[in-house]
């Protein structure tokens, strides 16, 4: 298939799940890498978002002339490149419409009707396509491939399942420079396909149980590269990465060898966990999801997922003593579960205090032993993505809906709200449950002006200002409720102290000043300015007083100290956020430093010369003030 004699373009087109670090064109970039160099050349990935919208996805997959377009289907966007792929065929008639993915594997048949494909690729597409792809370029007659449905007039060419590949013998897609870090960016990083748990609702180990593992080779050299390439975070794609243990630990070993300053985003099975894995995760800036699904033996029995609750809570208590960064997944709707129950998950879970909780709906996806054994448990579900569940013999369709609720309230109050700190707090002065809290939370937030169910139940389009918000109104108004409105001002500033922690950490670095010739300059009398970088937040209390207040019950704090307010500086250095409470000098200098007055008229006879410029030149070299001429610029 060429075009007048030129080389067959070929396009992937990658439809995620949302704008972020993590939008990565992984797998599209795994079977551009294993092509022949020759059809490489010629191949281009392309990265498109749900907020664009169909005309502006098609110009920009047929601007690039292609002859091929190959989709990666997923759940999440399946029903999309249904409508996309139809949309190209009516515009280009001629376009060799390619799908592969989960979809392709898990759910050809509903797939194939659904759009006029030329083929379908099922399973690990590496070789697979590339063997299409080649025959395609060479005008070879079509013929049964492994691991493809190819759709003729004369009907379906239909080839033999494929093998699992051998993952030594694929190219990288980032050593390969198909796929290419960016620095102060997050990766995604394979370093093992399969899964070791065929639990029933996954499709992870589709039908292979097992785990295979990419050699410590190709991983050390794609460490190097990440950290040359200034790479700040990497998802670690491995279901379970402890299991068996000594994989675990070989691996840990070799990010703190080669890579001991990015942050990792990593999934492990808590059963597996021991001190010495524990130990090295310590010593790496890292966070670990871990697979609660439930916490009820009965409930993990039947999705075949067994786990030794008295054993999970001591693994835990390893993670907490080393200070690990750690969260839950929740799952709703499953087999021999109900919403009591589910809310005693949801007690339980948050009884640890995690750093965050995910919880999701349980899905029946097809090609899972759960979709096979959906008549024993009366599920009823979808039958296009998502695939959740509508309802069950344990489920009714109200409590699914009860759950998704609650579910959003985790989000916005919890993940979202950054409640992690004080939340055992307010639990206590409340006199109340978890599950009952955010359900309260949830009944309170539909109150309030221009939010409704669909705006509480779209918490992915939640801001961390707009929960902070809600959150400021809600325990104000639930603690006078309570009684306890003497607590209010010390809630406010705890959840004060947190949203802008956090916002210090993940925002940008204020750097210390290096003046290009420090003896021209008159620091006394140069106008100065505050970078927008530098955050003050004023406080009811003394901030250092709630800094300290670690151990001690609030209703002690209230009785020992009183709100004589205080200003907060916040600033970001070499990935470690400051918070110092300001002095009255210090504060009145950064106050009114806008570039048009300097510190001799700031000041205006209160302080003297030899005082002030010290001050000055501290805040100065600090960075807290900036200079406001850019000839006194570094």
């Amino acid at each position: 298939m060429t075009n007048g004699g030129e080389p067959m373009k070929i396009v992937f087109p990658t439809l995620h799940v949302r704008r972020s670090v993590q939008a990565i064109s992984l797998a599209a970039g795994c079977l551009k890498a294993a092509l022949p160099l020759s059809l490489r050349e010629n191949t281009l990935l392309l990265d498109l978002f749900p907020e664009q919208s169909d005309q502006t996805i098609l110009t920009t997959i047929l601007e690039t002339k292609p002859q091929v377009v190959a989709f990666p289907v997923y759940v999440w966007n399946r029903q999309r490149i249904i409508t996309l792929a139809n949309q190209l065929h009516r515009l280009q008639p001629d376009l060799y419409l390619i799908a592969g993915g989960p979809e392709a594997t898990g759910n050809p048949t509903e797939l194939q009707t659904a759009a006029p494909w030329a083929a379908l690729i099922h399973g690990e597409g590496e070789e697979s396509l590339a063997r299409l792809l080649t025959a395609l370029a060479t005008g070879a007659a079509v013929q049964p491939l492994p691991g493809v449905t190819q759709f003729t007039a004369d009907g379906p060419v239909i080839g033999t399942p494929c093998l699992q590949h051998e993952l030594n013998n694929l190219p990288s897609p980032w050593l390969s420079g198909t796929l290419v870090p960016k620095e102060s960016s997050g990766v995604l990083w394979e370093v093992a396909r399969g899964c070791a748990f065929s639990c029933d609702y996954c499709f992870d180990a589709r039908g292979y149980p097992g785990v295979r593992t990419i050699d410590r080779e190709r991983l050390s050299a794609e460490l190097e590269l990440f950290v040359q390439s200034g790479v700040s975070q990497v998802w670690v794609l491995d279901a379970t990465f402890n299991y068996p243990p000594e994989r675990g630990i070989n691996l840990l070993e070799l990010l703190l060898e080669k890579a001991p300053n990015i942050h990792y985003h990593l999934e492990a099975k808590a059963d597996f966990l021991d001190r010495h894995t524990v130990s090295l995760l310590s010593q790496l800036s890292c966070s670990l999801q871990l697979g609660l699904q439930s916490i009820h033996e009965q409930v993990l029995k039947a999705i075949r997922r067994p786990l030794a609750l008295d054993s999970f809570v001591e693994k835990i208590h390893l993670l907490e003593t080393e200070g690990i960064i750690y969260g839950f997944d929740l799952i709703y709707g499953l087999p021999k579960d109900n919403y009591a129950g589910f809310r005693a998950s949801v007690d339980a879970a948050l009884s640890f205090s995690p750093n965050h909780l995910h919880i999701f709906p349980l899905a029946v996806l097809p090609g899972t032993r759960l979709a096979q054994q959906s008549a024993r448990y009366g599920i009823k579900a979808q039958q296009e993505p998502p695939y959740e569940m509508l309802s069950s013999d344990n489920w009714t369709a109200e409590e699914l809906e009860h759950c998704r609720k609650l579910a959003a309230a985790v989000d916005i109050f919890y993940n979202i709200g950054r409640a992690v700190a004080f939340f055992p707090a307010i639990l206590q002065a409340l006199n109340t449950q978890p599950s009952k809290l955010l359900e309260d939370f949830f009944v309170w937030a539909k109150q309030q002006p221009d939010i409704d169910d669909a705006s509480l139940m779209l918490a992915g389009n939640w801001q961390a200002d707009d929960a902070y918000r809600m959150l400021q109104g809600f325990l104000s108004e639930r603690l006078k409720q309570a009684g306890q409105a003497h607590l209010i001002s010390i809630f406010l500033d705890l959840l004060c102290y947190h949203f802008h922690y956090a916002e210090t950490l993940l925002g940008d670095e204020l750097p210390a000043l290096e003046l290009a010739d420090p003896t021209q300059v008159d620091f006394w009398e140069t106008p100065w300015r505050r970078p927008s970088k530098l955050r003050m937040v004023p406080f009811a209390y003394e901030i250092l007083d709630l800094l300290e207040m670690e151990g001690m019950q609030l209703e002690e704090f209230a009785e020992m100290f009183r709100p004589v307010g205080s200003v907060a500086l916040f600033m970001r250095r070499d990935d470690e956020v400051f918070c110092e409470s300001l002095g009255e000098d210090m504060l009145r200098l950064l106050q009114q430093s806008n570039g048009s007055l300097s510190p001799k008229e700031i000041f205006a006879g209160s302080l003297s010369q030899a005082t002030g410029k010290e001050l000055v030149e501290f805040a100065v070299y600090e960075g807290l003030l900036q200079p406001f001429s850019a000839t006194l610029a570094p």
